[in-house]
């Protein structure tokens, strides 16, 4: 009996990281699907610990970087293998975005590993995009942008087809149009970016809700670029759209938290304030009273100081190393100094801290100053 491959389409994890062309292609950041895939914590990739090459075979480092540091180019899609955590190379198709005046570029992974049996049946007998599409990880879509500005569906894969809520048989057996589908707060930057494609030849890169059914919306990533022209010379969109909803939802729920947090400090006695191991002078986060202590708005603290708070304080590099010296032995630190107030005023300081863990695993000094007499 012939050995057939299934003509299913199939799931693919998406895997997301940044790198810095101008740094040797160091990773900076990334999502916790790439840092599980690396077998490296989320944070030490984001404190510089891996490189692009680390995760690539040595015959393909040159290929790749040269591909991504293609001069005007904006966007590019290569296929080669990564290594995992085992060091196992893993087939991925790439697509790669550069930010225009920065070294940063963004690289999206979808491993499709499983799929090279399928992709090779299915490019000797492909004649039309209709059959490529499924090649293409996520919900993919083919739409023809009309004259009156219409986005008629040509072809959608499953994965798109559950994502808003229909089917491959019922979008070929009607009308199917993406526009009615748009959120109507999101229409506005949706239609824009259209344009902006269709005038540069650029492709966007978009997250928009998207009706799933009748009066519930989902949130969706939406890559899309022109692909071809119609015979009536009407562009041909190719969409990838991945559903970003828990991702939005995850957001919010921090943001919540975040504002909670603000505004417990903000009413907490003390001169308090976040800082880093690393910058135990730098805050990240400073409270009402810390902004009082020191004379300084927070727009000045800013402006003037460059939110360093060592420039108030003499001989901060030894008090630096004091700090990280106690907490490197027991995750606390206390210490006591001068600082230079606003108005020539200089106030006798205690200073507390203690090193926390975040929920992201970095770490972080919470720090609280208290004014003493001299």
């Amino acid at each position: 009996m012939e050995n057939k491959v299934s003509e299913n389409s199939y799931e693919v994890e998406f895997l997301n990281c940044t790198v810095d062309k101008a740094q040797d292609f160091k990773i900076i950041d990334c999502d916790s699907h790439f840092a599980e895939f690396a077998g490296i914590h989320p944070s030490k990739i984001k404190q510089g610990k891996l490189f692009l090459r680390d995760i690539l075979k040595p015959v393909d480092r040159d290929y790749v970087f040269k591909k991504i540091c293609k001069k005007d180019s904006k966007y590019v899609y290569i296929d080669f293998d990564i290594l995992n955590a085992e060091k196992e190379p893993v087939f991925i198709h790439c697509s790669a975005k550069n930010y225009e005046g920065s070294t940063l570029c963004r690289l999206v992974f979808a491993d499709v590993s499983k799929s090279r049996e399928k992709k090779k049946e299915l490019e000797q007998k492909a004649n039309a995009a209709n059959s490529l599409i499924e090649l293409v990880a996520g919900g993919v879509c083919l739409f023809k942008v009309t004259p009156d500005m219409h986005f008629d569906v040509i072809h959608i894969n499953e994965t798109c087809a559950r994502l808003f809520g229909t089917t491959v048989e019922s979008c070929s057996q009607r009308e199917y149009r993406l526009d009615e589908l748009i959120h109507p707060d999101d229409k506005t930057i949706v239609y824009q970016a259209i344009g902006r494609a269709m005038a540069t030849g650029e492709g966007l890169d978009l997250e928009y809700r998207v009706m799933k059914h009748r009066d519930k919306f989902i949130w969706c990533n939406c890559s899309a670029a022109v692909q071809r022209y119609d015979e009536d010379g009407s562009p041909v969109f190719q969409a990838v759209f991945i559903d970003i909803t828990k991702n939005k939802e995850a957001e919010k729920r921090a943001d919540r938290a975040n504002e909670k947090l603000i505004n417990l400090l903000e009413n907490l006695a003390g001169a308090i304030f976040f800082a880093s191991l690393e910058k135990p002078f730098v805050p990240d986060y400073i409270s009402g009273d810390f902004v009082r202590l020191i004379g300084y708005s927070r727009d000045e603290f800013e402006n003037r100081f460059g939110n360093d708070f060592g420039r108030l304080i003499d001989d901060s590099a030894k008090l630096e190393k004091e700090i990280t010296g106690q907490v490197s032995k027991g995750g606390k630190a206390e210490i006591t100094y001068r600082i230079k107030a606003k108005g020539a005023r200089t106030a006798l300081v205690h200073d507390t801290r203690k090193l926390v863990t975040q929920q992201d695993g970095s770490k972080t000094l919470i720090c609280e100053l208290q004014e003493i007499s001299n």
